[in-house]
């Protein structure tokens, strides 16, 4: 969501530095490494290199929670774009690290500090393999959706900002298509579609959904979704399983449709459905 950003590769130049500093290390004789190990100027380094990793972490927690905002703004289906799993990648890291550096200190010479070490390094390295596998096709997917093209259009274009008064029979006109044309089942349904229905600019209907309604557009259209749902549960002409009831009405998945029905009824559907049978 923030790919159209400038790309801060200043970022890199330390750890090229770090690179660079453990080259030359390493091709030095063993007894002078002991010595640098042993330095004060080497512990400072191993600090500066832990204090900018918290930094660089704590940054990238903002960007991503910014992008988990703008992806719930944007998208009706959510489903590894808000990049949860990098979340609580860069959660586990701080944790990681507030644990390690006591040890390195404390217990430098500790067979188990050093396993600990390995066992974190290990995990990361397979957590970011795993997880970059998985994500790989999210990019082309929001490519075929047309959304960055668009976004991009539309940032030459002037916007014009709706005054409070207007934002109400806005969300109206919005909240009516939606019903009319029932678009909320198509399961890769964004705002971009919704912009491009009614030839309103994308930051309009987020901003008359996020101060009408108070929710995101993720939500918004989760709850038409959840409506249609509760018609096609308690409808005795319906042969569909639950979980094809959450397909039919735009859920991408079965425990997407739960949490989503969970959320808005406080109820499963399969109870929901045994109460209205009852």
């Amino acid at each position: 969501m923030l790919a159209d950003q400038k790309i801060p590769y200043w970022v890199l130049y330390p750890g090229l530095l770090a690179f660079i500093i453990n080259i030359v290390v390493f091709f030095q004789p063993y007894e002078t490494k002991l010595a640098i190990d042993q330095s004060l100027w080497f512990k400072s380094y191993l600090i500066a290199g832990i204090v900018y990793s918290f930094c660089i972490g704590t940054w990238n927690l903002v960007l991503v929670n910014k992008h988990q905002e703008m992806v719930r703004d944007h998208f009706s289906r959510t489903q590894l774009r808000e990049l949860r799993w990098v979340r609580l990648f860069l959660i586990f890291s701080f944790v990681a690290y507030i644990v390690y550096f006591p040890l390195y200190y404390l217990l430098p010479e500790n067979i188990y500090s050093k396993l600990f070490v390995l066992i974190i390094d290990y995990v990361t390295i397979y957590w970011i393999f795993f997880f970059g596998l998985i994500q790989r096709n999210v990019l082309s997917i929001l490519s075929e959706n047309g959304y960055y093209s668009l976004q991009k259009k539309e940032t030459k274009q002037t916007t014009i900002k709706p005054q409070n008064e207007n934002l109400a029979a806005l969300f109206t006109k919005i909240d009516e298509h939606l019903k009319s044309s029932e678009s909320y089942v198509k399961s890769e349904l964004t705002i971009v579609d919704v912009a491009k229905d009614l030839q309103i600019h994308t930051k309009q209907i987020s901003a008359a959904i996020n101060k009408i309604q108070n929710q995101n557009f993720n939500s918004y259209i989760n709850q038409f979704r959840i409506e249609k749902a509760i018609d096609l549960l308690k409808s005795q002409d319906i042969n569909l399983s639950i979980e094809g009831i959450g397909y039919e009405v735009g859920f991408h998945s079965k425990s997407a449709f739960y949490a989503a029905f969970k959320k808005i009824t406080g109820t499963t559907p399969s109870k929901f459905k045994e109460k209205s049978a009852a």
